[in-house]
């Protein structure tokens, strides 16, 4: 009589890994951001100071923001917004692709430009230039 014995180990695979764009997606949608500091362009119609009360909140396919400075809006709207496979930025539905990084449960840092031409309120005064926001 022949007998055989088979051992099974449990073999780790990559695909039960999440990808960088999934842990991204779900430290992004784990909490509602607030804004730490932000860094304004020179010379804009804005101060970093008049951030203080940003925040964003992050659903599937929606970030929603609040606390903009009267006017400014079009820095960081609402509206729909895609994670890169890397995990490393997010494209805005204004085609705006901002970076992200030190992206933790405790909080991110995003970099990104604002057009020439972006006005504060249909005002002549200018919102364009890079931005640096770190939300924790």
């Amino acid at each position: 009589m022949i007998s055989s014995l088979l051992v099974f180990q449990h073999c780790s695979d990559s695909s039960d890994e999440p990808s960088d764009k999934e842990v991204t997606e779900e430290i992004l949608r784990s909490k509602s951001w607030s804004a730490a500091s932000v860094n304004v362009p020179a010379n804009t119609a804005t101060e970093n100071d008049d951030w203080i009360n940003f925040g964003v909140s992050f659903s599937e396919t929606n970030m929603n923001t609040s606390g903009h400075p009267t006017g400014a809006e079009a820095v960081w709207p609402s509206g729909t917004y895609t994670v890169s496979e890397d995990g490393n930025s997010i494209t805005r539905e204004d085609g705006i692709i901002m970076s992200l990084s030190n992206i933790s449960e405790n909080g991110f840092s995003t970099s990104f430009s604002v057009p020439e031409g972006t006005h504060i309120g249909g005002r002549i005064a200018a919102l364009n230039g890079p931005y640096v926001f770190i939300m924790e």
